[in-house]
């Protein structure tokens, strides 16, 4: 079987990589097709990749401009596919489900956040032609429960029987190292952020939600992924009673992300907007609670209290309470497992269930 991917994100994330050398291990040949900004780099290569940089400004303002503009490249594929999949419903989902009524293939399309937070608000005029790919397609397939449930909420039911929900995977350096209980206590509560520094990820709230909840209490905070002068630029400087407690450590190698995870108290990441979070699972690995978003990535995946509690991301009242709750529960952190919760979120997994259940 051959797969031909529509994915106008694949140079930005690491996922789709990924997932297209899982299912090129697991016997299904994927062909990845890109139609991305002039000028914008590839960062991440793979055989069967064909990138053309054909969009314009334009095409951020003329929706029909942009659709003709990815169909316009797509004449260059050279794979004789038996299925096109479809990573986004607006960007990829609707020029892939006009090329494949037109070459009569089946049609798979994954709604990602980019659909729900953007296109759901600024295209509805289009709402008319997405449902028309929805109809035409087998099966659509969302990372997220909450995802899925907001699709519900602006589509209705009337696509309930080919709905999937199938997570993104972690890297196999977490799934070789998990622990199935915490191996060492902390002398002092420390509070982890580990991603990218701006407005959306929160860090502000969740610096100061952490310190509020642990008020007259010995306790850290750690940035993994960003410099306080990143911080600053974002958010300004941190307040003055606390500054000297919370550390930038900036980027750091898998295996020394391993040891602050291993060093934490818990994980908390609030984001305002999050596709999934691959690094909530990545802290399950190790046994370390989190404290996630409301409504986004990973939420509906395990029920609130199980491996840490969600929060509002636009409150501090309730990150703090979050923090609270899960601090209380998970003392001496999460475990012991039998297996640790995050294996089954590894690629060759997930692989299985495209191949077997989606393809």
């Amino acid at each position: 079987m051959i797969v031909l991917n529509f994915c106008n994100y694949f140079s930005g994330s690491k996922v789709y990589l990924r997932l297209f050398g899982s299912l090129d291990m697991s016997g299904v040949d994927t062909f990845t097709y890109v139609s991305q900004k002039r000028r914008e780099p590839t960062l991440r290569t793979k055989k069967d990749l064909l990138v053309i940089n054909n969009q314009t400004i334009f095409c951020k303002y003329f929706y029909t401009l942009k659709v003709i503009t990815v169909l316009s490249g797509i004449r260059k594929v050279k794979a004789k596919e038996s299925l096109v999949h479809a990573h986004t419903l607006y960007s990829d989902g609707i020029p892939a489900y006009l090329y494949s009524i037109f070459n009569k293939k089946q049609l798979v399309i994954t709604i990602r956040t980019t659909d729900i937070m953007l296109g759901f608000k600024y295209y509805r005029q289009h709402k008319w032609l997405a449902r028309k790919a929805l109809r035409y397609a087998k099966k659509i397939i969302f990372i997220s429960p909450s995802h899925l449930e907001r699709f519900i909420s602006y589509f209705g039911n009337e696509f309930n029987s080919k709905v999937m929900v199938i997570p993104n995977g972690i890297d196999d350096f977490y799934l070789n190292n998990t622990q199935e209980y915490r191996k060492k206590k902390q002398s002092a509560i420390i509070g982890l952020y580990i991603g990218r520094v701006d407005r959306n990820k929160n860090v502000d709230s969740s610096i100061t939600s952490f310190f509020r909840a642990t008020k007259g209490k010995n306790s850290r905070f750690r940035v993994v992924g960003g410099t306080y002068e990143d911080y600053v630029k974002v958010y300004g400087p941190l307040a003055g009673e606390i500054v000297g407690r919370v550390e930038f450590l900036g980027e750091l190698r898998k295996e020394e992300v391993l040891k602050q995870m291993r060093d934490s108290s818990l994980l908390i990441m609030v984001s305002h907007s999050e596709t999934f979070g691959l690094v909530y699972i990545e802290a399950l690995s190790q046994c370390l609670p989190i404290v996630y978003t409301s409504g986004q990535g990973i939420d509906g995946y395990f029920k609130d209290g199980e491996y840490g509690f969600k929060a509002n991301s636009s409150s501090v009242e309730s990150i703090s309470k979050a923090i609270k709750n899960t601090l209380h529960k998970f003392p001496n952190g999460l475990g012991p497992f039998e297996e640790n919760p995050a294996v089954s979120f590894s690629w060759d997994r997930i692989a299985k269930v495209y191949m077997e259940e989606v393809y």
